[in-house]
């Protein structure tokens, strides 16, 4: 039929449903690594006193938009008992993306102040379908200041049956008027034995049998980003049932901070030889020499403020397993080295 195109689904398959897809917490119970905004959150719904307008901030892959839409789930949730109950009809709903009071923006691409606009329009009407409207902006960052300023006076006094959840990676962009106006929450980097502990639970659902050097391996790459650890994980067990270590590395590929970290120690311990078999094994594996120069500048920046920052966590954007190397790193490498390699 001309204009119209149709996809058949092959009799008999069911189709494919991508891993962060599938196992997407749908519970406060489920979220990862974000206790502290568990708790928070849990007991504003159960005392009936949850905030008006939210800032989600963090990392990417940490749990920010699907916090956002268990918040929401919560908030329209007709169960009497722990909410979300995950069952009644409009945590369904939700969970489809068919809840009409639930509105999700992504502001990289709905950054105008016409955008803005309409949406502060359609805040005045109530609720079609549940108790509250909820107005999820990610990447709010990318907002303009025309749309910024436009946002303002909603978000300051928004109606009672409204809540907006902003999320962002980037909150230093935010305008202070627009911080004043929220809670922040701010999500951190997840610890890479949760991270491991998540893909082995998906591993074993998905009968996959596996190597724990493997999933150490993927969660270093991970750096802290739950989201990151299941695409590494999902490609590398594309058309396979298991996951080895050997696989896993050779599909990664090259720089990873422990290859780093190798490479450093090998000049730290004038082993040339060894760091330039090293780095010709990085080339051989595909990887752009521009880009190992800026990885391993990166790195030598990190042991940087490892070596002169009393608590370099906030500075270093990596968990906490890869600030402590790092910091052993550090404290053995000479100033004079660290000088050179700046």
């Amino acid at each position: 039929i001309r204009g119209q195109l149709f996809i058949f689904g092959i009799p008999g398959e069911d189709m494919y449903t991508a891993i962060y897809r599938d196992f997407r917490p749908n519970r406060f119970e489920e979220m990862i690594g974000q206790d502290h905004i568990v708790k928070i959150l849990k007991n504003q719904i159960a005392k009936g006193q949850t905030g008006h307008a939210y800032l989600f901030c963090g990392t990417r892959g940490t749990g920010k938009t699907t916090t956002a839409r268990i918040l929401a789930k919560a908030l329209n949730c007709t169960s009497d008992a722990e909410r979300p109950c995950c069952e009644c009809e409009n945590c369904r709903a939700i969970k489809g993306g068919s809840f009409i009071d639930v509105v999700e923006i992504d502001a990289a691409s709905n950054n105008s102040v016409d955008d803005i606009r309409n949406l502060c329009e359609s805040v005045n009407y109530p609720p079609i379908m549940g108790k509250c409207k909820i107005y999820i902006i990610d990447e709010v960052h990318m907002l303009s200041g025309s749309a910024f300023n436009a946002l303002l006076k909603t978000l300051e006094e928004p109606p009672d049956h409204v809540v907006f959840i902003l999320a962002t990676t980037e909150v230093h962009k935010l305008p202070a008027t627009i911080l004043s106006r929220c809670m922040r929450l701010d999500f951190r980097r997840v610890s890479e034995q949760k991270i491991i502990e998540n893909m082995r639970m998906i591993c074993e659902a998905r009968g996959i049998s596996y190597e724990e050097a493997a999933l150490s391996l993927i969660a270093a790459n991970a750096d802290g980003s739950v989201r990151d650890s299941l695409s590494i994980l999902e490609q590398c067990i594309s058309g396979a049932n298991s996951l080895t270590l050997e696989d896993t590395a050779e599909i990664l590929g090259a720089v990873g901070e422990d290859k780093l970290i190798q490479l450093t120690d090998m000049i730290m311990n004038a082993d040339i030889s060894s760091a330039l078999l090293l780095l010709n094994d990085f080339i051989s594996a595909g990887r752009d020499v521009k880009q190992i120069m800026r990885d391993w500048l990166s790195h030598f920046r990190n042991l940087l403020i490892a070596k002169f920052v009393k608590s370099p966590n906030d500075m270093l954007s990596m968990s906490e397993e890869n600030v402590r190397r790092i910091g052993n790193q550090s404290s053995a490498i000479a100033k004079e080295l660290l000088n050179a390699g700046i």
